[in-house]
């Protein structure tokens, strides 16, 4: 079996979606810690799930307001499971002599890879998948695809392991005059700008303003799309 395939089984027998296999020898040496090669994954939201928030639009807030620890959220259990997935396949390679880095939110805090005061790191997951060339940045600084609007968690491992990886052109935003996200958004965090190579985060969003309402992501018409392909309507 060769590695492609090994990666590729582990990961959707554990719940992956899809895997992509992506050359990321084209960002500097702070992006990609100067390894070639990059394994993205993703693992879709439920639609009874986004259902869910649609019709509890206060979802966030109560969960707070009643002190949860939101152990039994399905987008914080998903991004636990795409996280531990990440670390799986990095100890996976090393354990076959190969280098590799997971981006679980864990282990970018503890090698310092993850800004904790501005909330950001240098290579974000949906960098990666935009090269993968499975959707594009949304106006709500999300990755929006066609497939599953906004509703993916995301795993990112990088290493020097010889993958065979497949070149893709990226998507170009298809939010166009789109604005439904800036609309449902209560506390004003989203700008409203289509995004471009060259846009910092700081146009797209006021990030220390953000109240993860997940808002932006559920109204999303691409969201809507999946959650209506979904139930079959």
């Amino acid at each position: 079996m060769n590695l492609n395939h090994l990666i590729e089984t582990e990961l959707k027998e554990s719940g992956a979606n899809f895997v992509h296999f992506v050359d990321i020898t084209n960002l500097s040496g702070k992006e990609n810690k100067n390894y070639p090669n990059a394994i993205l994954f993703g693992i879709s939201l439920s639609p009874n799930y986004l259902q869910h928030l649609m019709n509890t639009p206060d979802y966030v807030q109560m969960m707070i307001q009643n002190n949860s620890d939101f152990s039994d959220d399905e987008f914080y259990l998903t991004e636990l499971q795409t996280d531990e997935l990440a670390d799986k396949i990095a100890q996976l390679l090393i354990d076959n002599g190969y280098k590799a880095y997971s981006h679980s939110e864990k282990n970018q805090k503890e090698t310092g890879f993850l800004d904790k005061i501005n909330l950001k790191t240098p290579l974000p997951h949906k960098t990666i998948a935009r090269m993968a060339g499975i959707g594009w940045i949304g106006k709500n600084n999300l990755l929006v695809t066609p497939k599953f609007g906004c509703a993916l968690c995301l795993g990112v491992v990088i290493t020097n392991a010889p993958l065979k990886t497949i070149l893709h052109h990226p998507i170009q935003s298809k939010c166009n005059n789109c604005n439904i996200c800036v609309e449902v958004c209560d506390p004003k965090v989203l700008k409203g700008h289509v995004w471009n190579l060259n846009t910092p985060r700081e146009d797209m969003l006021n990030v220390h303003k953000c109240t993860t309402c997940m808002k932006c992501l559920v109204f999303c018409p691409w969201t809507q799309n999946y959650i209506n392909n979904e139930n079959g309507k």
